[in-house]
């Protein structure tokens, strides 16, 4: 079976994905913020890596980036007015990303200091 390259990129991406989510489910359990067994951590840091690697897939696709760098990836999200290629990114997109990563980040900081 041959994958494509974007798709092979991101899926040994995702083995290190995989130990990252593992050890913060692992320290979040350890912490005592969420409540899983032995068995649960696994299967949790493997739903995180998935949901992971989809989400870079389908972008990466969607946008045509072939660059593997993740800083070039976090820069061309965060960067919507220097589109690559053909595909451009429609403006107001980058207002609605910003828009939501703020109510995400009062979301925390409400729930942090409610806790």
């Amino acid at each position: 079976m041959k994958l494509d390259p974007i798709t092979e990129e991101e899926l040994w991406r995702s083995v290190v994905v995989y130990f990252v989510s593992f050890l913060i489910v692992g320290t979040l359990d350890y912490e005592g913020y969420v409540s899983v067994g032995g068995f649960e951590t696994f299967i949790w840091a493997f739903v995180l890596t998935a949901v992971h690697f989809v989400f870079m897939v389908r972008y990466r696709k969607k946008e045509n980036l072939t660059n593997p760098s993740i800083s070039y990836i976090i820069d061309h999200l965060l960067h919507p007015e220097k589109p690559e290629g053909k595909n451009g990114m429609h403006p107001e997109s980058g207002q609605n990303f910003r828009l939501i990563l703020t109510i995400l980040t009062l979301a925390y900081l409400i729930y942090r200091y409610a806790v």
